[in-house]
């Protein structure tokens, strides 16, 4: 781990750059188990994004246009040239829109569980980030401090019943140090933007995998609608959910083993 000058930042590995953006109101930890399929094809660079894990927040709303700006920066701080934008759910919204502030540098995507529409958003989560953007959804600070109540909204929401019990805990440290202003503000900007637009004006690679029974989207769908757009995307589909058991890292592993390559080749080497 490294400073960034706003958060931490893992980086492992060698070869082309693949910056990573990872999931809501989380932080680098959410990704670790991908470094195993991912190091050996690419310098892997996860920055803790503002307003989570203790990261300061940015000095504007924290939508994924702003991310993507602030993207932007660490890539230069980081002397990044050509790289892979890669992201987690909510991130994959921020590494489409750094894709499309900036299609000559970032040379191809890797979308994990991608958010593309709202309405794509399987609906008892729609609910929740309604109910957050709402005014009673100041309250989601307290909840996010309340160790039980926080697993109770997991357990509901997140396929937390899949999930092992060190990445759970984890997963409610993440909780703790999340700003709940800006994670309020994300949530609205993923309940009103539209991502296809961005996408289909898209020329470089786009690798995507999901979970066929994942919590978050609705992943037949958000499949067929990436083919519709992305004629060339390569899409890999697992089995199971959004949890994180052995069987579904493992065979989270193996696909995201699969799709490296293919972004590898159309990314020049620093």
């Amino acid at each position: 781990m490294s400073a960034s000058g706003r958060g931490a930042v893992l980086d492992q590995g060698s070869g082309p750059p693949l910056l990573v953006f990872h999931g809501w109101n989380g932080s680098s930890h959410n990704v670790l188990r991908w470094l195993p399929a991912l190091t050996p094809h690419f310098r892997v660079i996860v920055p803790d994004l503002p307003g989570c894990a203790g990261a300061p927040t940015l000095s504007e709303r924290h939508t994924a246009e702003a991310y993507a700006r602030w993207a932007e920066q660490i890539a230069d701080r980081l002397g990044l040239g050509e790289y892979v934008a890669a992201g987690l759910c909510s991130g994959t919204a921020i590494a489409i829109a750094v894709a499309q502030r900036s299609p000559v540098r970032v040379r191809g995507l890797l979308l994990h569980t991608p958010f593309l529409r709202p309405s794509l958003i399987r609906p008892i989560v729609r609910l929740q980030l309604r109910a957050l953007v709402s005014p009673a959804g100041a309250l989601f600070g307290a909840l996010s401090r309340n160790t039980t109540l926080a697993t109770l909204h997991r357990r509901v929401f997140a396929n937390a019943n899949d999930v092992e019990a060190d990445q759970l805990a984890h997963d409610q440290a993440d909780l703790l140090q999340a700003d709940p202003g800006a994670a309020r503000e994300l949530a609205a900007d993923l309940l009103r933007v539209d991502r296809t637009a961005a996408l289909r004006g898209w020329r470089g690679p786009v690798a995507a995998l999901l979970a066929h029974e994942d919590a978050f989207v609705d992943a037949p769908g958000t499949a067929a609608l990436l083919n519709g757009i992305v004629p060339n995307a390569r899409i890999e589909m697992i089995v199971g959910g959004h949890g994180w058991t052995p069987a579904y890292v493992a065979a989270q592993h193996d696909a995201l083993a699969r799709l490296a390559p293919l972004l590898r080749a159309d990314v020049a080497s620093p």
